[in-house]
């Protein structure tokens, strides 16, 4: 039936227990990891665990792979009225990392574990996955149930130009543009005096990777770097109520497709070798015996 984890209309809304255990990682956690190279990963987190240089690369690949659901408009479950207040529900964030997970070692990228009990992605990096339904971000996306995905403003747009550079310049630029996505409140309420300063950063900082979730969506090999870059600053700077990028001078690693490389590998050898433009021909013996004989 519609309960068929293997079928497209398959997944159950992100609030019900699957009956069987059996059916919970395709059906719980959709991450789009089909040909995924993790390029980065294994230089920012293959060696040792450093907050600033790891967790930004994992994050942007994580927030690539869930890019194309994580967009996606879901009618809110009933029961979700009824549930206390929780602004940071997480989209069962656990099962996507054990998803990821298992493609990095498949790649043979493997990420140190902190302790026996912190795991690299969640723990130590406190990488959270959100839907698009379950915030509100006005100032970015207008969400309504005529579409089955959320519609970005001028604002979330304006990202396409301002965050295509990956160098200091060009994420501090990305950083200014992510400013105007601010305003985002819990869906179950309006912003009242309540709510504290803190939840409303939190509100705001979701909005923003919302909107670097929607770039990664439109174009993740454009892309990658930057969101990486930027994601560096807004979460995992040693100030992050200010965010600043990290000078160019201090190299920190990016998040890069590496389809992208594997491609003009596999391209380049049809291409002659430069000396071929500038030595004479080898010929078969017989040619040549035919040409002078």
């Amino acid at each position: 039936g519609s309960d068929d984890p293997l079928k497209p209309g398959g997944y159950s809304s992100p609030n019900t227990v699957p009956a069987f255990p059996a059916q919970t990682q395709a059906q719980i956690c959709r991450l789009d990891l089909s040909a995924e190279l993790f390029g980065g990963v294994n230089d920012a987190c293959g060696h040792n665990l450093d907050r600033s240089r790891c967790c930004p690369v994992l994050a942007a690949w994580l927030f690539a792979a869930h890019a194309r659901y994580a967009l996606e408009v879901t009618a809110p479950a009933p029961a979700e009225s009824q549930l206390p207040e929780q602004p940071m529900r997480p989209d069962d964030s656990q099962k996507c990392v054990n998803s990821l997970q298992d493609s990095l070692l498949s790649k043979r990228v493997r990420i140190p574990q902190p302790n026996a009990s912190c795991d690299a992605i969640l723990c130590f990096c406190g990488i959270r996955l959100h839907q698009i339904s379950s915030l509100s971000c006005p100032a970015a996306f207008n969400v309504s149930g005529h579409h089955r995905n959320a519609t970005p403003t001028a604002a979330v747009k304006n990202l396409e130009k301002n965050c295509r550079n990956s160098t200091y310049a060009g994420c501090t630029k990305c950083l200014g543009a992510l400013q105007k996505l601010k305003g985002g409140y819990n869906k179950n309420g309006t912003q009242d005096k309540s709510t504290t300063d803190r939840a409303s950063k939190m509100f705001n900082r979701d909005c923003q990777l919302m909107g670097l979730t929607w770039l990664l969506a439109r174009n993740k090999t454009a892309y990658i770097p930057t969101v990486s870059a930027v994601l560096r600053a807004i979460m995992y700077s040693a100030h992050p109520h200010e965010s600043k990028c990290s000078p160019d001078q201090e190299n920190m690693p990016l998040a890069v497709d590496s389809l992208q490389f594997e491609k003009a590998q596999s391209s380049s050898p049809k291409s002659p070798p430069s000396w071929a433009s500038f030595t004479f021909p080898v010929l078969p013996p017989i040619i040549l015996g035919l040409l002078f004989g």
